[in-house]
């Protein structure tokens, strides 16, 4: 009878310490310093080199070398002690996960340490410790210590922070900037969570969003002043453009992107001439009780100049961005061949009839200079460019191959890449140089802001339009392809459904493109504004302040870097907020 064999299901017996969390020497070594020649060679030169800092600050500034090292060193036992004994605490978790998680990484954090005390040293003593504050000691000649003198920067307040803007204007510029902050202290109040479901909060933000759109108009009466003699808008500019937001209104209302009945149609109407009542109210109060006289935009200067950049610059530049976004991926029908031909192939004939070869005869004189250039040629060259009228079939070849007539994609296109393949100082100069070209010939020109403010706006809109391009593609095809189905027109579509959307997704480099203005702003030193930058130009120059250009620089980097962290905070609080990143 054959035998029966039970057999029980144990476990297979383990080898003492194969999964064990015990240290092994050997693995340490193979992973941190043994494991290649250059791992080798690397840990050499680091080790000598943090060793060599460590002797050099000892003898140098025995206190300060000895501190750091005590720390550096109760950080690496009460980590490797965790470590063995897998009794680890918060502290040396942390430490063991970003600082001491191998030997490299506890090398460099000690080089890194003694190098960042030795910084932080020097800059305490000359920041702090053989400063002086005095607004009388600012000259080089006059002082006998070795450490910055920051006097210089209460001694110039004013240039630095408003630039030749008279003190008389100090109260509206305090007005203003208590205002602005006020505002953002509400949209910040009402956007929290914990306020955001409440009537409160609701209220906050309603006078908040009300705030911010009459902000441009606020702020234009307390920083340019109102001139009852001279209205910024007059009453035949006011009629035109009451008849063109009718239409716009209309447009929308007709493609159902808005919603109109009797009184909000009513409201759209009367808002502007009401609007232009209450601003000449204003400006006729103003200028009987002399307040909120007008101020010329060309002594702003300072930290005000370049606030006013910054601010009005990305506002007025992120609509047009979208706008040119959306131009850019437009599929709309393009001109039709058998239409664009025939005029192309006249505009060449008129051309070379009237300006090649000048006969201006039954040719009205506005468009016909009566100028040969082909008689007035001096050589071949200049006969060549005479036939310009050759390049319009040429022209209409190439928009009919790369772009199928549709004139709205080619104009979006060529502005972005034309704006972005030249300088910003050179858009700055063009500006200025060329802006009396646009105006009527009984006007008294542009002042150089204006004209600044156009350059700068036109250069940022064509990065805003990527940007936004940017964030339409990164939409998935099938949001497009449910409103399609939804049975929704283009309008609504990217106003209800694709812009949304795509504007969350810009938060993080619309808020680089925000700081990018801001720290930019300083070309506009070199077309004679009296920014932050140029302000400190012109405090060098002075004799009284002579040679103190560190202090200044120190200034504006701290400012600077203060301003783009702020940005970046709230930037990172919308991403929070709006549940981006997070599926």
């Amino acid at each position: 009878m054959a035998s029966i064999s039970t057999t029980t299901n144990k476990p297979p017996v383990q080898k003492r310490g194969t999964f064990s969390k015990r240290f092994n020497a050997t693995y340490f070594l193979q992973d941190n310093i043994t494991g290649s020649r250059g791992q080798l060679i690397w840990v050499i030169i680091l080790t000598i080199l943090t060793l060599g800092v460590l002797v050099q600050q000892l003898g140098n500034a025995p206190s300060r070398a000895w501190i750091i090292f005590g720390i550096w060193a109760v950080g690496v036992i009460g980590t490797v002690v965790g470590e063995l004994f897998t009794l680890h605490i918060g502290a040396t978790r942390w430490l063991k996960e970003n600082m001491f998680n191998n030997v490299t990484n506890v090398l460099v954090t000690l080089l890194l340490a003694l190098l960042l005390g030795i910084v932080c040293s020097g800059l305490w003593r000359w920041g702090v410790v053989n400063a002086t504050f005095s607004p009388e000691l600012t000259h080089p000649d006059v002082r006998t210590f070795d450490g910055a003198s920051w006097g210089v920067l209460w001694g110039a307040r004013k240039l630095l922070l408003t630039g030749l803007l008279g003190p008389e204007h100090n109260s509206r510029v305090i007005g203003w900037t208590l205002t602005i902050l006020a505002l953002w202290l509400m949209s910040f109040i009402g956007t929290r969570d914990s306020t955001r479901e409440t009537t409160a909060g609701t209220f906050i933000r309603r006078v908040a969003n009300t705030g911010w759109i009459l902000s441009p108009f606020i702020s234009y009466i307390f920083l340019a002043g109102l001139d009852y003699e001279a209205p910024f808008v007059d009453f035949r500019t006011l009629i035109v453009g009451t008849a063109i937001v009718t239409a716009i209104m209309g447009i929308l209302w007709f493609f159902k992107v808005i919603q109109l009945n009797p009184v909000s149609t009513a409201a759209w109407v009367l808002a502007w001439p009401l609007s232009y009542l209450l601003w000449r109210t204003i400006a006729y109060v103003s200028f009987n009780a002399e307040i909120f006289s007008p101020i010329d935009p060309d002594k702003w200067g300072g930290l005000l100049l370049t606030v006013i950049f910054a601010i009005f610059v990305n506002i007025l530049s992120f609509p047009i961005g979208i706008l040119l976004a959306l131009g850019r991926r437009a599929d709309v029908q393009g001109i039709p061949w058998w239409l664009l031909w025939p005029v192309a192939i006249l505009l060449t004939a008129w051309g070379l009839y009237t300006s090649t070869f000048g006969n201006c005869i039954g040719t009205p004189s506005f468009l016909c200079e009566n100028v040969n250039l082909w008689a007035t040629s001096r050589n071949g060259i200049e006969r060549v460019i005479s036939l310009w009228p050759l390049l319009i079939p040429l022209a209409t070849w190439s928009f009919l191959r790369s772009f199928n007539g549709n004139f709205l994609q080619a104009f979006s296109v060529l502005f972005i890449e034309i704006i972005r393949g030249v300088p910003l100082i050179t858009l700055l100069f063009m500006a200025i140089i060329m802006a009396p070209f646009f105006l009527p010939e009984d006007s008294q020109g542009l002042s150089n802001f204006w004209a600044v403010i156009v350059g700068y706006t036109i250069f940022t809109s064509s990065y805003m339009a990527e940007l936004v391009r940017g964030g339409l593609q990164a939409i998935p095809n099938g949001q497009y392809e449910a409103a399609d189905a939804l049975g929704i027109n283009t309008l609504q579509k990217y106003r209800f459904i694709i812009l949304p959307q795509a504007l969350r997704i810009l938060i993080p480099p619309l808020a680089g493109a925000v700081i990018g203005t801001f720290k930019s702003s300083s070309l506009v030193a070199l077309v004679g504004m009296i920014d932050l930058v140029g302000s400190t130009k012109a405090i060098i120059a002075n004799s009284q302040w002579l040679g103190l250009r560190t202090e200044l620089y120190v200034f504006m980097f701290v400012l600077y870097f203060l301003v783009s962290s702020v940005v970046s905070w709230y930037s990172r609080r919308l991403e929070d907020q709006s549940g981006l990143g997070v599926r």
